[in-house]
């Protein structure tokens, strides 16, 4: 059985930058210590943001 998780949160401008930065792993420092910043080269997008 497939199944798709989908999230539509309404964001403010002054706060995406914050959310890119989040999502895509560029921040430098995380309060969740389980993220292994060495494995970021497997993420993918599946649109290509337009920075």
């Amino acid at each position: 059985m497939s199944y798709a998780i989908i999230r539509n949160t309404k964001y403010k401008r002054d706060n995406l930058k914050g959310i890119f930065r989040h999502n895509e792993r560029r921040n430098k420092n995380y309060s969740n210590g389980n993220i292994d910043k060495e494995k970021s080269y497997l993420n993918y997008s599946l649109k290509k943001p337009k920075y």
